[in-house]
C-alpha cells in the first residue's frame, strides 16, 4: 500500500472498484506500478502489440526475454493509436492491497519500439488510424519490428492484415518457401529501400531492415524464427532465436535516444493486459473489454448476442448478483484463453475468431458468477461436492448457450452421451470417489461428463426447472449451516427433494458410492414428502433442453 493512502481511502477506492468502473488516473498515481526488473537496463521501452494477435508467447514469454536482454517491455491489447500517444490513458491493473488489483487509467509513456506479430491471416486489422500513427511514430525516430508467419496461398496473403501493413513500407510476403535451420518460412519481397539481413538455405531473404525518416523497421518472415517455446530446439538454437529478437529490437531502437526514466511500467501477471483493451461494455455481472479493431461479427456478438445469452442464463438460473462483476477480455487472434483467480477482481480472457467461441466462454464465465436462487435469508448455503459455481455448473450452462447459438439441438447437452465411449455400461466412474484418485484413474474432466449426463437425464424427465429448484432446496435446507460441505448422500437427498422422487436408485445404477439405497420420505419446510423411486434407467440421454423454467419454489412434475 502506498504510505500516503489511509485505510479509509483504500476502503473507498475498493468500494468504487467493485462497481466495475476503471479507476481514475489520480488513483493510479497514488498506487504506482511496480518497477520492472530489467537485466542491464538500457532504458529502451518496447511496446509488445497484442491487439492484432494475442498468443501466450507474445503475452508472457517474449516480454520476459526482452527484459533479459536489457529492454523494458509492456504488452498491450489496446489499439496502437491509443497507446502511442504519450499521456493518453491506458487501462492497467494497479496493486491496491493484498490480492486486490483493480483496473485504473494510467497515462501512457513514450516507447522506442513497437513489436507486432501476426501469424494468422484471419486475425484483426491494422486500422487506418493505427497505420497513420505508426508512420508518424517511425518517421519521428521510433522503431517497428514486424513478425509474420507461414501463410500458404495467395488468397490468404491477400486478406492478411500484416502483409498489407508491410506493403505500406515497401515489403511483402511471397508464397515461396525457404528455411532457416529447422524453421520453414516465407521468402520476403523487398523494394530497394530494404536490406536483407538473414537469408535461408535457398538464398531468399527472411529478415530485412530499412530506415524511414528518423526511424527504423525490421521485418521477420516467420514467428517460428523467434518462438522460444520450441521444445525440440537445442540450447544453441534457442539462444540464436533470442539473439535475433534482441538484435532486431536494439537496431530498431537506434533512431532515437532511449526513453529512460522510471521502470514503473505495466507488466504481465499470467493474465491479460498488462495494458487492456480500451473499450468496454457492461452485460449483467460481466464487464467486457474489447478493442475497436475487433472484427465486426465479434463486435456484433458483444453488443447484441451477449445480452441475449445473459438474459437466457438468468432466466434458467435466477440468482443474486455477486458483490462485484467478472471481467471478460475479448482478445485478438484465435485459439486460446486464460483465467485469473489468484487476485481480484477475477478475469477471463478469450482468444477467438468465432462468435460461437466467444459466446461459449461468455456463457461459462457468467454462470461462474451465478449461484442460483437464495434461501429466505437471501443467502446461499451448503457446498455440494463439485462446488456450487464450479466447472460442472458453469459448463452446463455453457453447453446450453452453445446449443442456442450454434443450432445443434439434436444431441445431449455437452454431448453427455459420450460417457458411453469410455464407460460402456455407464456405471464404472464413481462420482463419490476422492477427487484426486478419480482424476488419477479417469483423467481430468470425466467426472464433469458424468454429472452432465445425470443432469441431462433429469432435464429429460422433469424439464429445466429442477436445476434452480435443486439450488434453492440446498440453500434452504442448509441455511443454518451455510458453510457445510455436503456429502454425496446429502446432495442426492437435495436433488430428490427438488424433483419429488427418490434418485438414490438411479445414482446407485450409475455406480455412485452412497450409504443408503433408498430415500423414501423427508421432512422439508415442515412438510413430510413421500418420494417414490424415480424410474430413470442408464440409457442414452435425450437432446439438450432450452425450454424456460417454471416456479422453482413449487414441486416439479415429470413430463
Amino acid at each position: 500500500m502506498a504510505p500516503q493512502a489511509a485505510a479509509s481511502d483504500v476502503a473507498e477506492i475498493e468500494k468504487l472498484s467493485k462497481t466495475g468502473v476503471t479507476l481514475p488516473p489520480d488513483v493510479a498515481a497514488r498506487f504506482p506500478l511496480e518497477e520492472q526488473r530489467v537485466r542491464d537496463d538500457m532504458g529502451i521501452n518496447v511496446l509488445v502489440d497484442l491487439s492484432h494477435q494475442a498468443n501466450f508467447f507474445t503475452m508472457w514469454r517474449l516480454p520476459d526475454a526482452l527484459r533479459k536482454h536489457g529492454f523494458r517491455a509492456c504488452g498491450s491489447q489496446a489499439v496502437l493509436d491509443t497507446v502511442l500517444q504519450p499521456g493518453s490513458l491506458c487501462r492497467v491493473r494497479i496493486h491496491l492491497e493484498g490480492k486486490r488489483r483493480p483496473f485504473a487509467w494510467w497515462p501512457a509513456v513514450r516507447f522506442n519500439v513497437v513489436f507486432t506479430l501476426q501469424a494468422d491471416p484471419k486475425s484483426q486489422e491494422y486500422l487506418p488510424e493505427e497505420i497513420e500513427t505508426l508512420m508518424t511514430f517511425v518517421r519521428s525516430g521510433g522503431g517497428l519490428v514486424l513478425v509474420g508467419g507461414r501463410v500458404r496461398n495467395e488468397d490468404a496473403l491477400k486478406i492478411w492484415p500484416l502483409s498489407r501493413l508491410a506493403r505500406e513500407f515497401g515489403a511483402s510476403f511471397s508464397t515461396e518457401g525457404d528455411s532457416l535451420g529447422k524453421t520453414r518460412a516465407l521468402a520476403l519481397k523487398l523494394d530497394s529501400t530494404w536490406k536483407p539481413q538473414v537469408v535461408g538455405i535457398k538464398g531468399k531473404p527472411l529478415v530485412a531492415r530499412r530506415e524511414l525518416g528518423k526511424g527504423r523497421i525490421v521485418l521477420i518472415s516467420s514467428s517460428g524464427m523467434i518462438d522460444l517455446r520450441d521444445r525440440g530446439a537445442s540450447r544453441d538454437e534457442i539462444a540464436a532465436k533470442e539473439k535475433l529478437i534482441a538484435d532486431s529490437v536494439r537496431w530498431a531502437a537506434g533512431g532515437a535516444p532511449p526513453v529512460g526514466g522510471s521502470r514503473r511500467l505495466p507488466r504481465e501477471r499470467a493474465g491479460g493486459g498488462p495494458i487492456y483493451p480500451e473499450r468496454e461494455m457492461r452485460i449483467g455481472n460481466v464487464v467486457v473489454y474489447y478493442a475497436k479493431n475487433q472484427k465486426k461479427e465479434l463486435l456484433n456478438a458483444v453488443e447484441h448476442d451477449m445480452p441475449l445469452a445473459k438474459q437466457k442464463i438468468e432466466q434458467w438460473l435466477p440468482s443474486v448478483p455477486p458483490d462485484e462483476p467478472m471481467y471478460l477480455i475479448v482478445s485478438a487472434g484465435g485459439g486460446g484463453g486464460w483465467a485469473v483467480n489468484a487476485y481480484l477482481p477475477k478475469e477471463t480472457g478469450v482468444i477467438s475468431l468465432t462468435t460461437q467461441g466467444l459466446l461459449s466462454v461468455f456463457g461459462h464465465e457468467l454462470a461462474h458468477t451465478m449461484g442460483g436462487p437464495p434461501n429466505a435469508k437471501g443467502h446461499l448455503a451448503g457446498h455440494w461436492p463439485h462446488g456450487n459455481q464450479g466447472e460442472s455448473h458453469a459448463g452446463w450452462f455453457q453447453g446450453k448457450i452453445n446449443a442456442l447459438f450454434g443450432g445443434k439441438t439434436d444431441e445431449a447437452n455437452r454431448n453427455a452421451n459420450s460417457i458411453f465411449r469410455w464407460d460402456k455400461q455407464g456405471n464404472a466412474l464413481d462420482l463419490a470417489m476422492e477427487p484426486e484418485a478419480l482424476r488419477d484413474k479417469w483423467d481430468k474432466g470425466k467426472e464433469w461428463n458424468k454429472i452432465w449426463y445425470v443432469w441431462q437425464k433429469l432435464d429429460d424427465r422433469y424439464g429445466p426447472t429442477w436445476y434452480p429448484r435443486w439450488r434453492w432446496v440446498q440453500h434452504t435446507r442448509w441455511q443454518d449451516q451455510p458453510d457445510r460441505h455436503l456429502t454425496w448422500d446429502e446432495t442426492v437427498e437435495d436433488m430428490s427433494i427438488a424433483v419429488g422422487e427418490d434418485l438414490f436408485p438411479f445414482f446407485r445404477k450409475i455406480g455412485t458410492s452412497l450409504t443408503k439405497d433408498r430415500f423414501p420420505r423427508v421432512v422439508f419446510q415442515g412438510n413430510t414428502i413421500e418420494l417414490p423411486v424415480a424410474p430413470i434407467d442408464v440409457t442414452p440421454a435425450g437432446p439438450v433442453c432450452l425450454d424456460p423454467i417454471g416456479d422453482y419454489r413449487k414441486s416439479v412434475a415429470p413430463k
